[in-house]
């Protein structure tokens, strides 16, 4: 096993930190529809321009207690009291688990909990790249370390060893990780982690996954955003974000790196919807989604729902969000994020 680093991708990151700054935009109408925080609509015809003032602002923070473990020996993982993800999220048998990582980080746990909550974790911290995994199958709720192999690649008893060194690898300039997730590409998909030290004088030889192995807290904020104002019944929209600079994480705004954009129907006010952040995927009464393989704008018309039908426009009941998704960020909050208001006709600037 190898000492290698990657400077590309990023590492399994959670939930990110730091909420924007709203701004109110020039060119804004009054909200006669009830809108967060009272606040003035941003009008469009249909052709938006995503701004900071219209966008959400999210903030989390991560926590990894850890626990010791005998160093140099083959540990064994075992997640079989996880029945939840760090999201909340049920883990069963329609929303598996497919394979097992285990990390080493050249970083102090302080310092990896603050740079994973600033979004700033990137594999070129790891000892090892990519970690030794493993497969899950047959409804398998543990593994030994000595079976994981890198790539495929058994590893040797010796390599494992070396990396296992609490004389090298002490809390004090490293962290261990163990992960569990959904999917095959490593470091997406994460569901749970669970620090680990290593202890030559430890006589506990098991890694325990839990349900509150990683501890998440957030903060939506939908109610302080400018919502955007569109005609109503009208599928024939666009939203051009090549002006962002920043965003709803407080990082700065990579226009290429948004993969792709989601639009849901909810009964829920923006208020509500706070509180309930993390399942907008699943609590929609409609959600349609789009591919952005390249450019700058989401053409509304190749939004599809999960059955193949198109996006018909928005109408005035509950509330209607749109979204940019940055996939390959493995982050599952969205880049950005506004109310839609629908207008049987466009609103005017003012």
């Amino acid at each position: 096993m190898t000492q290698t680093k990657s400077k590309t991708g990023a590492a399994p990151r959670a939930l990110v930190t730091i909420a924007t700054t709203l701004s109110l935009l020039a060119g804004a109408c009054s909200s006669g529809n009830g809108t967060p925080a009272e606040q003035s609509v941003t009008c469009t015809n249909g052709t938006i321009v995503a701004r900071e003032a219209n966008n959400y602002a999210f903030s989390s923070t991560i926590t990894l207690p850890p626990v010791t473990v005998k160093s140099q020996t083959n540990l064994k993982f075992d997640w079989s009291a996880v029945t939840k993800d760090f999201e909340g999220h049920a883990v069963n048998s329609a929303n598996p688990l497919d394979t097992a990582v285990v990390m080493l980080w050249n970083l102090k746990l302080s310092d990896l909990e603050t740079a994973l909550n600033a979004d700033m974790l990137n594999t070129n911290a790891l000892v090892v790249s990519p970690p030794p995994s493993l497969g899950i199958t047959g409804g398998a709720t543990s593994a030994m370390l000595y079976d994981f192999t890198l790539n495929g690649t058994p590893i040797m008893m010796s390599d494992f060893d070396m990396y296992f060194d609490a004389s090298m690898y002490m809390p004090s300039n490293s962290t261990y990780l163990a992960a569990v997730q959904t999917g095959t590409q490593l470091g997406s998909g994460i569901r749970m982690l669970q620090a680990f030290n290593v202890d030559a004088s430890s006589q506990n030889t098991t890694v325990t996954l839990t349900n509150s192995s990683t501890q998440l807290s957030y903060h939506a904020d939908l109610l302080s955003l400018h919502p955007t104002g569109i005609p109503m019944g009208n599928a024939n929209l666009t939203l051009d974000w090549s002006q962002m600079t920043t965003n709803a994480l407080g990082a700065p705004f990579d226009t290429s790196r948004i993969t792709s954009a989601i639009v849901g129907h909810y009964t829920q006010t923006p208020s509500q919807l706070q509180t309930q952040f993390l399942d907008l995927q699943t609590i929609g009464t409609d959600f349609y989604t789009a591919n952005i393989d390249t450019g700058t704008v989401l053409d509304f018309t190749t939004l599809k729902d999960s059955s193949g039908n198109s996006f018909p426009g928005v109408d005035a009941n509950g509330t209607w969000l749109v979204g940019l998704i940055c996939g390959n960020c493995r982050n599952p909050a969205p880049w950005y994020m506004t109310v839609l208001v629908p207008a049987e006709q466009p609103c005017a600037s003012m």
